[in-house]
């Protein structure tokens, strides 16, 4: 796969999907990779939103096992900040992606 700047269009649509994840609710790297076609893995996803600033809300998005991969203060922080939003996180550390998970609703144009 190419490698993408972090100014790339493919980048800006990333950040717009996030943007539309609504408070409480949470996505995946690998369901945000699905949106933009694959274009970039769930790791490219997370190169997306890397410095991506306050503007987005990057905490919204998590692994496909339901939890967080930052590490550190970062994680803290991005628990911190879904537990504010109503987020519930199990004793495993893990969120239920079945009552948590975005869905993107259909439509006719691309983020």
């Amino acid at each position: 796969m190419k490698p993408v700047r972090p100014s790339s269009p493919l980048f800006g649509r990333v950040r717009a999907l996030v943007k539309k994840i609504p408070r409480g609710r949470v996505a995946t790297y690998g369901q945000l990779s699905d949106l933009v076609e694959k274009r970039l893995t769930p790791v490219g996803i997370g190169w997306a939103l890397s410095g991506c600033g306050d503007e987005i809300p990057w905490h919204r998005v998590i692994n496909g096992r339901g939890t967080i991969s930052t590490k550190g203060a970062a994680a803290e922080l991005q628990r911190s900040l879904l537990e504010a939003e109503g987020v519930p996180f199990g004793p495993d550390g893990a969120i239920d992606l079945p009552a948590c998970q975005w869905r993107k609703r259909a439509s006719s144009r691309r983020p």
